[in-house]
C-alpha cells in the first residue's frame, strides 16, 4: 500500500511539473443533424482564484463563427472542497445553454470521428502528417502562427493550411484568419481534428496558452471548414 500511495504522489507530482497553471477540460458536445452546428465547451479551476468556471459555444460551421447568442460563460464563486468536481460548474452552466442547443438540434451524441488525437499532456507539432485509414485519406496540417511579446504581455495570430490527398487527388485550402491578434495568447497547439457526420465539415479544436500578470493558462477555439 505504501508503495502504491509513493507511485500516485510521484505521478501527481509530474503532472503539476509538466504545466505549471489552470488547464481546462475540453468536451465535445456535438453537431447538428446537417453538421451545420457544432457544439463545446470546457470547464475548470481559475487559477486566479481557485474557483470553478465553464465556457460553452455553438458555432456556425459554414461561416466559421460563432452562432448568435451562442456564447456562454460561467465563474462560479462556490470554493471546492475535498472529493468536489469543477465539472458541477459546467453542468450548471450547460443547463443555461440547453434552449439554444435544442433550437439548433444539437445531438449530443454525434460527436463526429476523430481524424487526429493530440494526447493530454503531450507538446504537439505545428505541422502534422497522418492517415485517414477509414478513407485512405493522406492529411498534411501546417500551423501558422505569429507571436509578439513586450515587457511580458503577449499578442499572437494563426492559420492553418492543410492538404488532403485521396485517390490521387490532391485538396489544399486555408483557414483561419491570421489578421485576427489574440491578446494574452502565447502558443497555439492542434488538439483534435473532428470529420463531421456529413463527411465533408472539419473542426479542428485548438488549445490556446494564454499568458497573464495572473499566470498561464490553457483554453479552446475552434477553426471549422469543409473539405470539397
Amino acid at each position: 500500500m505504501k508503495r502504491w500511495i509513493a507511485l500516485v504522489a510521484l505521478v501527481l507530482a509530474f503532472g503539476s511539473t509538466a504545466f505549471a497553471g489552470d488547464v481546462a477540460t475540453l468536451v465535445n458536445l456535438g453537431f447538428s443533424p446537417d453538421s451545420s452546428c457544432f457544439m463545446f465547451g470546457f470547464y475548470g479551476l481559475d487559477a486566479s482564484n481557485d474557483k470553478p468556471y465553464a465556457e460553452l459555444y455553438l458555432v456556425d460551421t459554414k461561416k466559421n463563427d460563432f452562432v448568435k447568442d451562442g456564447i456562454f460563460k460561467g465563474m462560479y464563486g462556490a470554493s471546492l472542497q475535498p472529493g468536489w468536481d469543477p465539472a458541477g460548474g459546467f453542468y450548471k452552466l450547460f443547463s443555461d445553454a440547453v434552449p439554444a442547443a435544442r433550437k439548433l438540434r444539437i445531438d449530443h451524441l454525434a460527436q463526429g470521428r476523430l481524424v487526429y488525437l493530440l494526447l493530454n499532456g503531450s507538446s504537439g507539432p505545428d505541422t502534422l502528417s497522418f492517415k485517414d485509414f477509414e478513407t485512405g485519406a493522406q492529411w498534411d496540417v501546417a500551423l501558422k502562427e505569429t507571436v509578439e511579446e513586450q515587457a511580458g504581455a503577449f499578442s499572437s495570430s494563426f492559420s492553418l493550411e492543410v492538404t488532403v490527398a485521396k485517390d490521387g487527388k490532391k485538396t489544399s485550402l486555408k483557414a483561419g484568419n491570421p489578421a485576427i491578434k489574440r491578446k494574452g495568447v502565447a502558443d497555439y497547439t492542434i488538439r483534435e481534428i473532428i470529420l463531421a457526420p456529413d463527411g465533408k465539415t472539419v473542426v479542428t479544436l485548438v488549445e490556446r496558452l494564454e499568458k497573464n500578470a495572473g499566470g498561464s493558462s490553457i483554453r479552446y477555439m475552434v477553426e471549422a471548414f469543409r473539405l470539397p
